[in-house]
């Protein structure tokens, strides 16, 4: 059975979708819940108009109470209610804005560790963002990922606590260290044991598997895939764990469905990026992975492999951008760079510039920075915004209500990577 089907496996033959968007792996993310029409008893059909009936009676005395309140008050929304419009005005969606999403990583621990809050801001954010889904840069389960398609950590750390109205959208994901087992390290970075018993069972497995839409429609994790949700912008995903050779000597690494297998199959999923980012007609191209290529955060001395195994190939194919967590903060970083691209079947010599941005602040921060040069960092928690149009795209930091930070905390516009 696909993954669609599995989406489909209880709506019968007159489901519908609203939203638009397949995914490379054959998932089906609607932007709004599924649902069946069936027809009405004449029953029915009289209690509903009743309940209109009443309903619009309501809304009128409502109305009225209404202007005659602003009439006596000369004011409109309160205090708080203008507080937070004015915090995050700067977020709202334009109409030349074709495509709006949010960016967040490292934040799964059952709303601890400021998770909440910035779940929070994300959903005060996206009122106005309006955004077309979230993407996860990995790190969604702590510690370890999950043990069970059961695991109730899954409710505890994502149904639970992104529950706003506007953040009920798809999400997408990829895989984090954490969601392939790792279950953190000691003072001098060695190994430690997962706190719970049941995560003897742990693999990333469970995180892939359709059925987690069953408990939450929302839920789209893979490994590498694409998606195209306008025309002009192509997205594509990528699972950067299997290019961290660190990795390879710990425990974790042989666990079912584990990097162990993924190790084998990177040269060739790379090359299946590249022909997708060099196939591919869209103005705007972006990828997505759980570790940076640069950094100046806590991870800043473990970088080269991403680096050496992505950074070429994500330029060659034209990408204007690479988001990334891991690092648990927000960065920004641009590098230019001489690359050969092919032209018409020619290869030529060209000068292309990536966007680096770290989004890992879901949850736990204050980590520190190191003394490599950034465009912009912050060591605290928040996520962040991203909003494209025909001729620029535009990436917000935002931080949560903590210590009165709540709002925008960065703003850079760029430009897609036209002609060769």
């Amino acid at each position: 059975m696909s993954s669609s089907e599995q989406v489909e496996l209880e709506l019968g033959q007159k489901a519908f979708v609203l939203g638009g968007g397949i995914r490379s792996d054959g998932s089906d993310p609607a932007h709004r819940r599924r649902g069946v029409y069936e027809p009405l008893t004449r029953r029915q059909i009289l209690f509903r108009v009743a309940v209109i009936i009443t309903a619009a009676c309501s809304c009128l005395a409502v109305g009225v109470g209404i202007g005659i309140s602003i009439g006596k008050s000369g004011g409109g929304s309160s205090a708080g209610e203008a507080e937070v419009s004015g915090v995050y005005a700067d977020a709202a969606r334009e109409p030349e804005d074709y495509l709006s999403f949010l960016v967040v990583g490292d934040w799964g621990r059952r709303g601890e560790y400021n998770q909440t809050v910035v779940a929070e801001a994300m959903g005060r954010c996206a009122e106005l963002s309006k955004p077309a889904f979230v993407v996860s840069v990995g790190d969604n389960f702590y510690e370890g990922g999950l043990n069970s398609l059961d695991d109730p950590e899954f409710k505890q750390s994502f149904t639970d606590v992104y529950n706003h109205p506007s953040l009920q959208v798809p999400w997408h994901a990829v895989l984090g260290n954490h969601d392939y087992g790792d279950c953190g390290y000691n003072e001098t970075r060695g190994e430690k044991e997962c706190p719970n018993e049941a995560d003897v069972n742990r693999s990333p497995s469970f995180q892939l598997h359709p059925t987690l839409r069953r408990r939450d429609w929302r839920w789209y994790a893979g490994r590498n895939f694409e998606l195209r949700p306008v025309a002009d912008v192509h997205m594509c995903f990528v699972d950067t764990n299997p290019h961290v050779t660190s990795y390879r000597k710990y425990d974790w690494f042989n666990r079912p469905g584990g990097l162990e297998q993924q190790v084998r199959s990177a040269e060739s999923d790379k090359l299946k990026l590249m022909s997708t980012l060099q196939g591919s007609d869209a103005r705007w191209k972006l990828v997505f992975g759980h570790h940076p290529m640069y950094s100046n955060g806590f991870w800043r001395d473990e970088v080269e492999d991403v680096r050496n195994a992505l950074e070429v190939t994500i330029m060659q194919g034209g990408a204007a951008a690479y988001f990334n967590g891991h690092d648990h903060d927000l960065q920004h970083t641009s590098k230019e760079e001489t690359v050969d691209v092919n032209c018409s079947g020619v290869t030529t010599p060209a000068k292309r510039r990536l966007h680096h941005f770290t989004s890992g602040a879901g949850s736990k921060t204050g980590r520190g920075f190191g003394t490599s040069e950034t465009e912009f960092e912050y060591d605290g928690a928040g996520f962040a915004s991203v909003r494209v149009s025909h001729d620029r795209m535009k990436v917000q930091f935002w931080g949560p209500a903590l210590k009165g930070a709540e709002g925008l905390l960065y703003t850079v516009v760029i430009n897609p990577i036209l002609g060769c």
